[in-house]
């Protein structure tokens, strides 16, 4: 028996969450063919993820991650088109945009030339390949956040105009 469910949650507790699945252990009834006799063997619940994921990071390094997930543009593959075309509607997402990856390396560094951090040039910060083997990755679509003032006075640190993240 199958259940399929999708979860959302914070990190920490769906990993409890998840340990408290795949510990829990269930009786599994069978007919041995050879003697004809009913058997129960113990066996463990199977968590296989089937998972959706949001990722969430500012609106210029799209690119950057796309190209650092090997995201090349909208899914190809035709046993998934419907599936993400309805799930992109249901979640009210845009199509992924097409990507050049020979503009967009996996690997390298982000410049910021114009850019300080405590009154100091910023560091580059590193672009990593985020592709790992063994997970596939199915992109559905894009949200954009909405960009608007917000007040940070009360956490000392003033208004600003930015994308909501």
């Amino acid at each position: 028996m199958h259940l399929f469910f999708l979860t959302h949650g914070i990190l920490r507790q769906e990993e409890e969450w998840k340990a408290r699945l795949r510990a829990q252990m269930f009786p599994w009834k069978r007919t041995n063919l050879e003697t004809g006799k009913e058997e129960i063997k113990m066996v463990q619940g199977a968590l296989r993820p089937v998972q959706i994921w949001s990722y969430v990071f500012p609106e210029e390094s799209l690119n950057d991650v796309l190209g650092g997930m090997h995201i090349t543009g909208p899914i190809v593959r035709p046993e998934l088109k419907g599936v993400t075309w309805l799930l992109r509607k249901m979640l009210k997402l845009e199509q992924i945009p097409e990507t050049d990856l020979t503009k967009h390396p996996v690997s390298g560094f982000i410049p910021y030339p114009t850019m300080t951090m405590n009154g100091k040039p910023m560091p580059a910060t590193a672009v990593y390949d985020m592709f790992v083997e063994g997970i596939a990755c199915y992109p559905i679509g894009i949200k954009k956040d909405p960009k608007k003032e917000y007040d940070w006075t009360a956490v000392g640190q003033g208004k600003y105009f930015q994308e909501g993240l």
